[in-house]
């Protein structure tokens, strides 16, 4: 398994060696981060599919838990009928999102949103300049699993696009 932290870090349960500090310490991982990565490596014990899964980043935002993933992982990392996202759900008592770090800003979006559906990714043209908009019925406003401040982070983060929710 490959994630932020070294393999001696991932085996401990409680240390971290000074590189992986330091990664700490710039922000590079974070807290949540490194008990993830610990987690699924403990899983990956039992679960054979985990161990060759890479792990880019773990956000923690207010209303979820994000993992993200290499290309092709994400499955992987969501597990038989979701058995790992449950048991990192019921471990971390939070929302788990899976995303695989992607060139495709549209899959990232959908992934995140799921299982609320996307009804459209506009460009919207302003004076100041253009505006990627991701429309969701309002409707479905109290289903999405991100706050909207969240969204625009994560999927900004992942894509390098900056993308604005709206509910209409």
């Amino acid at each position: 398994m490959q994630t932020p932290l070294c393999s001696i870090c991932l085996e401990s349960d409680d240390i971290l060696c000074t590189g992986c500090k330091q990664k700490l310490e710039d922000g590079e991982i974070t807290e949540k981060g490194v008990e993830v990565s610990r987690f699924l490596f403990q899983l990956s014990q039992d679960i054979p599919t985990l161990e060759d899964v890479e792990i880019k980043e773990v956000r923690d935002v207010e209303d979820a838990v994000v993992i993200i993933t290499a290309e092709g992982d994400g499955p992987r990392v969501v597990g038989k009928n979701g058995e790992v996202v449950k048991k990192l759900a019921d471990y971390f008592d939070q929302s788990i999102r899976v995303v695989e770090a992607t060139e495709n800003p549209e899959e990232v979006i959908r992934t995140l949103l799921t299982p609320v559906e996307v009804e459209s990714i506009n460009t919207v043209y302003k004076p100041e300049g253009t505006e990627k908009k991701v429309v969701v019925s309002e409707d479905d406003e109290n289903r999405v699993p991100l706050s909207k401040d969240d969204f625009k982070i994560i999927v900004d983060d992942i894509t390098g696009n900056t993308y604005r929710l709206s509910f209409e």
